[in-house]
Parts: structure tokens; C-alpha cells; sequence
């Protein structure tokens, strides 16, 4: 009987087949999406936003347990060294001094930009589509300006680190191999454009949800454009409706969730005293988002372990992919005295980091120096960096006793730099959720997870950028005025006008910005890359090496170019 009706339907199938070529075909899906069916209504070009905000978490911060995630936030450039824990040997991520086109970074990098500009560019294209239904201009020009928005976004890092780049302002719908390099200042230009569109149309901070970027995130970009395109004027004015907008500004007293917080001290002994400052609340989960009460944040990646797609517990066994915790910072628990008994990992407000990133001698010490401020400046404070380790392990007999290269066995006096280092403590949150638990000192941890609205601009970064173009528009006073209001905060003592240099600027947001800013792309933007590597890279130094000029630009990776059969596309000088 199967068979029978397998021949019937055979019959039936071909029949139809025979009949419908004599017919144009003409394809109409009703049970699976298209282009043409996926963009039709306000709700499917929000649904197409939120997987371009969700490329940016898992890009920048979120693709997977490893300290790639934080390739652009500054390792292996002047913050951070990358190192072998159990060698204390730094190790090479960019390999600046023999930098070409098969650089794993460049070619990690350059295709998921041009991806975040694809999905930019099929939401601007598609919104004026006839498929399209708005119930208003103004509904559309807010998708359409917040997809510029992010088309600019990803276009800035392009321009700053590639210099000329093919600039794709079109969906591509089919397959295209003769792209060709427009010049940098076009792509600023371009930028421009995009950001002046967005700040017209885009909602502002209080109207949208967190994780989506607001109006006062395209001002911000626009400012930094404009200094690429020395237009300062026009970046003060971009800086300045963000700074004087009323709807942000910079936390100066204690706020949020953890005000309450009490801790022992770092040696974990005696009662609980009140922990923290205004600059360590910024970094506190539940304080971090602007809805949450912080005023000073622009845009932030979103995370919420309790929903799907929220970076959750759910998703991976581990706890989620977002693990600054777990790669940026020392491992003193690996410490052992002088009896060689091993010391007991803490988690509250110890964290639990591996030893791959390690802070540079550079952030270590030559920017809190400045001014005398080491003991002053409250982004140095304890609270705020660790610098001080301490027995825990009550096995020990040094037990609460302080760490010194005095009462270490040999292992660890050896191993100095990668497990007794200082430890910023904004990458991690001061009790755990408790996902796991420690086998030496039985307490719970989070196995080097959190769920922190990271920040991706902030306004100390938006006071910073307006002071850099009042100094290069030759207002020092302006400038100094701009880096005092961060300073000030800080309660860090204040600059004159005579102080005020692109070094001052650059060590201001290694200062305030430590972890945050996409440290690379303001090297290479401002001309001091191949300058600061020379300076403070550690792989470099301590190997005898030097940074080549060539690396001021990034190379086109070679697999782009050689798929790009229908037109040249030229490298970069020196590559």
C-alpha cells in the first residue's frame, strides 16, 4: 500500500512539473523568510538591529573564553602585556615587528567590520522598499538613522586602522570581486553624513532600552570623526551636545547597588568595614546602564543572564562568554611561602583570573605618577586596583601576612609578574553569584564570569575627546578646563594649560579608561601607535625588538585581496 501511494504521488509531482513549465516561474514563500519578506514592519527591522547589537557583544567582548575577546581594548599594545603564567615569558598576539598580510588579527577583524556594514546596509536599502510599511517618516528614519549609526561605527575603526578601504554603501546582493579602496578622508567624510543623519532621527538615552545605542552615542562618534577630519569646531559642538545635553553627566558621589558593600580588607581578616568610591560604583553590576540611575553611560553592551540570548548560564555550561574576569589579571593564588604551602584563592572581590593579560609597567606605574598622584588619584585607590596580596590559607604560617618577595618560595619569586601583579578590580564583581565552587578554600565562584553592561562610550571618554580637539583647535584652556572635570572626579590634582599634550590626553584615558576604550584604534587614529609600542610594549622590549612604521596602517589580509579577482586591491604601504 506504501509503495502504491509513494507511485500516486509520483504521478501527481510530475504532472504538476510538466504543467508548471509551460508557466513562468515566479517563487512566493509563505513559510520561510526572505529579504523580501523579513523587512516589512517595524518589529523585523528592530529584530535585524538587535542581531547587528548582538555581532558587536560577541565581537568585542563576548565570541568565546579566550582573551581574544579584548583584542582591541589594548593587550599586546601599551596597557597590557599577553603572558605564559607559568613561564612569566610575554608572549606576541599582534607580532608587530614581522606584521603582513596573513596577521590573524587583520584578517579577524577587516571581514567582521565589512559584516557589520553588510547588515547596516541591507536595513538602510531595504527600509525604502516598497515591501517596507512605516506608519510614519519619522518611524523609518529612526531605524534607518540608528543603522547609519552603526554603519559609521564599524567604518571608523576601518578608516583609523586600514587608512584607504572599499567603501560599500549599497546591499550587495549578489557575489562581487572587483571592489576598490576609496581614500580615508572619503570614508570620514562619509561617516560624517551617516552620524549627521543619525543625530537628527535617532531616539535620546531616555527613550531607549539598554544595549541599543542613543542619540548621544552618534554625537559622540560624531566628535571623534570630526578631530579625523580636523574639523575641531565641529567636534566641540558634537562633544558638547552630549556634555551640556541634560540628559548626561559625569557621577561624582557615591551611587547604586553596592554603597552598602562592607569587605575585611584584602587579607580576608576582621570585621567587615565600607568598601568603595564613586569611580568603583561605576563598575558595579546593576549600577553600569543608564536606566540603572548612571549618567555617565552613553552605550553599553546589554547582558542579562535571566533571558535567552543574554549571555545566560543556560547557553553555556561555564556561565556565558563574557570572561574579563577570568583572562585580565594576576593569579596570586598560585603563590607559595617560603615553606612552599600554597595559598588559597579568595573569590570575594579577588576574581578569579588565569594570568594572560598583565598589566604594563606603563599602566602600572608611569601614569599614576604623574603629579604625585599615586596615593591621590581615586582610580589608584585600593578599591580600585589591588596591589597588595595576602596569605589566606590558614595552613600557612604566614597566613595574613602580606606577600612579599621576602617570605616566597623560589617558584613564585621567579614568577613574580604574572601572579603578583596589581589587579584592576572593575573587571570583576565583588561576591560571587556563586556558579561553582573552590576546591582548596570550599567558597563559590563564578569560574571567572559576570553579566556587566560593559561600556562601549562613556562621558568621561566624551569630556576627553572634546579637550583633544580644543588642543588641536589651540584652546588650551578649554582643554585643560575638559580633562580637570575627569580629573576632578578622581580627585587627581589639576592640569594647567601648559601641561596639556596628545601624551597628557592619551595617558588621561589610560587612566580613566583602563579596559574600555578601543585602545588600538586610538593609538592608530592619533599617529602614536608605532611611538607607544616602542615605548611600552613588553614583548618587544624584552625580546630586543622594534615596531616597523609600516604598522602605523594595518595590511589588507591576503585572502581579501586574492578574492578580489575582478579588480586590484592594493595594500598598504610596506606590506
Amino acid at each position: 500500500m506504501i509503495m502504491k501511494k509513494i507511485f500516486f504521488y509520483s504521478i501527481i509531482f510530475a504532472t504538476f512539473v510538466a504543467s508548471s513549465c509551460k508557466k513562468p516561474l515566479t517563487e512566493e514563500p509563505l513559510d520561510f523568510y526572505t529579504p523580501e519578506n523579513s523587512y516589512t514592519n517595524k518589529a523585523q527591522f528592530e529584530s535585524a538591529l538587535a542581531n547587528s547589537y548582538l555581532s558587536i557583544r560577541s565581537n568585542f567582548y563576548a565570541a568565546t573564553d579566550a582573551y581574544s575577546n579584548y583584542d582591541m581594548l589594548g593587550l599586546d599594545v601599551d596597557l597590557t602585556h599577553v603572558e605564559s603564567n607559568a613561564s612569566a615569558t610575554k608572549v606576541q598576539y599582534f607580532g608587530w615587528a614581522t606584521m603582513n598580510s596573513d596577521n590573524g588579527f587583520a584578517g579577524k577583524w577587516w571581514p567582521r567590520l565589512y559584516a557589520l556594514i553588510a547588515q547596516s546596509n541591507t536595513i538602510i536599502d531595504r527600509a525604502d522598499a516598497s515591501e517596507a510599511k512605516w506608519t510614519s517618516d519619522a518611524e523609518k528614519n529612526a531605524i534607518v538613522g540608528e543603522a547609519k549609526f552603526l554603519r559609521a561605527f564599524a567604518y571608523r575603526f576601518l578608516a583609523n586602522m586600514w587608512g584607504d578601504v572599499p567603501l560599500v554603501l549599497k546591499e550587495t546582493r549578489v557575489p562581487k570581486f572587483d571592489y576598490t579602496k576609496s581614500k580615508q578622508l572619503e570614508v570620514y567624510q562619509q561617516c560624517k553624513a551617516d552620524l549627521e543623519f543619525a543625530v537628527q532621527y535617532m531616539p535620546a538615552i531616555d527613550q531607549v532600552k539598554g544595549g541599543r545605542a542613543p542619540r548621544e552615542a552618534a554625537y559622540h562618534l560624531l566628535s571623534e570623526i570630526n578631530i579625523c577630519l580636523k574639523d575641531y569646531p565641529a567636534a566641540i559642538t558634537a562633544a558638547t551636545a552630549v556634555i551640556s545635553g541634560g540628559k548626561c553627566n559625569l557621577m561624582t558621589s557615591r551611587f547604586g547597588l553596592s554603597t552598602g558593600f562592607k569587605f575585611s580588607g584584602y587579607d580576608y581578616r576582621g570585621a567587615g568595614l565600607p568598601w568603595g568610591d564613586v569611580y568603583w560604583d561605576l563598575f558595579q553590576e546593576g549600577n553600569m546602564n543608564w536606566k540603572e540611575g548612571n549618567k555617565e553611560a552613553i552605550w553599553n553592551v546589554s547582558q542579562d543572564p535571566t533571558i535567552k540570548g543574554g549571555d545566560n548560564i543556560d547557553v553555556h555550561a561555564q556561565g556565558g562568554f563574557f570572561v574579563m574576569d577570568r583572562w585580565w589579571g594576576p593569579i596570586p593564588w598560585q603563590a607559595k611561602d617560603k615553606n612552599n604551602v600554597s595559598n588559597w584563592l579568595m573569590d570575594t572581590l579577588s576574581g578569579r583570573p588565569v594570568a594572560s593579560l598583565i598589566v604594563s609597567g606603563y599602566a602600572d606605574s608611569v601614569i599614576w605618577k604623574y603629579k604625585g598622584n599615586f596615593s591621590r588619584d581615586l582610580r589608584n585607590s585600593e578599591y580600585n586596583i589591588q596591589r597588595t596580596y595576602y596569605f589566606t590559607n590558614p595552613a600557612s604560617a604566614y597566613y595574613g601576612q602580606a606577600i612579599t618577595k621576602s617570605n616566597v618560595d623560589a617558584s613564585t619569586l621567579a614568577l613574580w609578574e604574572p601572579r603578583l601583579t596589581p589587579h584592576f578590580k572593575k573587571f570583576i564583581r565583588p561576591v560571587p553569584v556563586g556558579l561553582a565552587t573552590d576546591a582548596s578554600s570550599k567558597r563559590k565562584n563564578d569560574n571567572g564570569r559576570n553579566w556587566k553592561d560593559w561600556y562601549i562610550m562613556r562621558l568621561a571618554e566624551t569630556y576627553l575627546l572634546r579637550a583633544e580637539a580644543n588642543m588641536l583647535k589651540g584652546d588650551l584652556t578649554a582643554a585643560a578646563a575638559d580633562i580637570n572635570a575627569v580629573r576632578g572626579r578622581a580627585n587627581a590634582t589639576s592640569v594647567a594649560e601648559g601641561d596639556v599634550n596628545m601624551d597628557l590626553i592619551l595617558d588621561e584615558r589610560a587612566r580613566e579608561l583602563y579596559g574600555e576604550e578601543f585602545r588600538l584604534n586610538t593609538l592608530m587614529r592619533t599617529g602614536k601607535l608605532v611611538e607607544y609600542l616602542n615605548k611600552y610594549n613588553g614583548y618587544l622590549k624584552d625580546n630586543g625588538l622594534v615596531a616597523p612604521a609600516r604598522v602605523a596602517k594595518l595590511p589588507i589580509p591576503r585572502k581579501e585581496i586574492e578574492a578580489n579577482k575582478g579588480a586590484v586591491l592594493l595594500n598598504n604601504e610596506g606590506y
